[in-house]
């Protein structure tokens, strides 16, 4: 009687090698049909677990956003600090009613300067306070004045775009934590893995094995050939006895108790 060998020693495939596995029993069972093998119950699960392991096995750490929000960061830097530098040359300024302005707004460019030292989303809300000052009733005629309406203009877009970047990147690290990480997407996989195997294995048992045969030899020479990758990867053995032929596996490696001879 033939069997799906136990593959104990699939935990030490790399990440990409279990997952190739995966997906070739996946393509296997598909080729077939589920319900022509009799898991139609337990095989969405595979594949959903499956999914799951393959969109956690890469995560990039670098947001895509990153660049641009550098970019919007040092014109928000720029435009800030043109209007600052602005307000602070008027003090010098020829004209009798603009030196008065700025004379009047001094207190205002005193406090708002440093915005550079700050984190990107405080100096949202640090330019954000400073908007609201420069267009205030209290300021706006000065401003005028100045001729400020259109870097305060520039300005208030800019920020806004950096304010849009951040909710645009607080929703990137959300989708990448909502995969999970592969420390626990992968035993869920490798758990369904065992599930189907059973369940294949009490199938060919209880109604014979004779539209189990091929797909078993496969899998078992497949389950061989991972078992050789292992030992490539980490020592000789490491990966469990091959079996004999493609059918019955051998007696596994004495330092391999999770491989049970599975062949009777």
């Amino acid at each position: 009687m033939i069997k799906i060998q136990t593959f104990g020693t699939k935990t030490r495939l790399k990440n990409n090698e279990s997952l190739t596995f995966g997906r070739e029993i996946e393509t296997a069972i598909e080729t077939i049909g589920a319900e022509t093998l009799g898991i139609n119950d337990i095989f969405p699960e595979y594949k959903e677990k499956l999914q799951s392991f393959d969109d956690s096995i890469v995560n990039i750490s670098k947001s895509v956003y990153t660049n641009q929000m550098n970019e919007a960061n040092k014109l928000r830097r720029n435009y800030h600090v043109a209007i600052i530098v602005q307000m602070k040359n008027a003090l010098r300024h020829y004209d009798k009613e603009k030196l008065a302005a700025a004379e009047r707004m001094k207190a205002l460019s005193t406090t708002f300067i440093g915005a550079q030292r700050r984190s990107f989303d405080d100096q949202t809300s640090f330019i954000n306070n400073f908007l609201q000052e420069l267009t205030s009733d209290q300021y706006k005629e000065d401003v005028t004045l100045l001729g400020l309406d259109p870097w305060i203009a520039e300005l208030k877009k800019v920020n806004e775009l950096c304010s849009n970047l951040t909710l645009k990147r607080t929703k990137e690290r959300s989708e990448k934590s909502g995969k999970g990480s592969t420390e626990m997407t992968r035993p869920a996989f490798e758990k369904v893995y065992v599930t189907v195997v059973e369940k294949l294995n009490a199938l060919a048992m209880v109604n014979g094995d004779e539209k189990y045969v091929e797909l078993f030899a496969w899998w078992n020479s497949r389950i061989d050939h991972y078992r050789i990758v292992i030992s490539n990867n980490l020592g000789a053995g490491m990966g469990g006895k091959t079996s004999i032929g493609t059918i019955r596996p051998s007696k596994p490696a004495k330092d391999d108790p999770e491989d049970r001879p599975v062949i009777e």
